[in-house]
């Protein structure tokens, strides 16, 4: 993690921004420009920090819970908001993170609760999730998840999503201590 030192004064943060150890992997200096055009990027996961001071704030249409009486806006988990800000923290703002995407005018979340507050869910929760980012016109699904056994029906939508939609989906592999692979 990069760190940019500031003057600290008594009660002042230390840190002006920092640089998570990958960003830099992913988007190495000279940084690679944004595009012009807003593109819908999905997060499925634990929920999303809506009151976090470096994530862009979204509107109450901009996620989906496959947990009834557990909310796209609420992260009790917190996996899901720092793989949100891995891809959206908004950059030179002087506070926490900067991120692969630092200008939220560039992109957009919406955001599929696919697993519970205390991060476990369920291959239907996950899949509804990713069923309604493609509804709402997500063409990138960020998932960092662990996993249980090969499942063809989820395959079959994935690649259905890609192949038919035009969506990339990105799976984190290793999340979890088996090996099934």
């Amino acid at each position: 993690m990069h760190s940019y030192d500031v003057e600290a004064g008594e009660g002042e943060p230390r840190l002006l921004e920092d640089t998570p150890y990958g960003i830099d992997l992913v988007n190495p200096a000279p940084r690679l420009a944004q595009g012009n055009n807003k593109i819908s990027v999905c997060v499925v996961d634990t929920g999303y920090d809506n009151n976090h001071e470096d994530l862009p704030h979204l509107n109450s249409v901009d996620g989906f819970s496959s947990y009834p009486g557990q909310y796209w806006s609420h992260d009790g988990h917190g996996h899901g908001s720092h793989c949100a800000g891995t891809i959206g923290a908004i950059g030179g703002n002087e506070k926490g993170v900067t991120s692969v995407n630092p200008d939220p005018g560039k992109f957009s979340f919406f955001i599929g609760k696919g697993l519970t507050d205390n991060g476990w869910g369920t291959g239907s929760g996950v899949l509804a999730a990713v069923q309604k980012c493609v509804d709402k016109g997500a063409k990138i699904i960020s998932m960092s998840l662990g996993g249980g056994d090969y499942s063809s029906m989820a395959n079959d939508q994935y690649s259905g999503h890609y192949e038919d939609d035009g969506v990339l989906i990105i799976a984190a592999a290793g999340n979890s201590v088996s090996n099934i692979i």
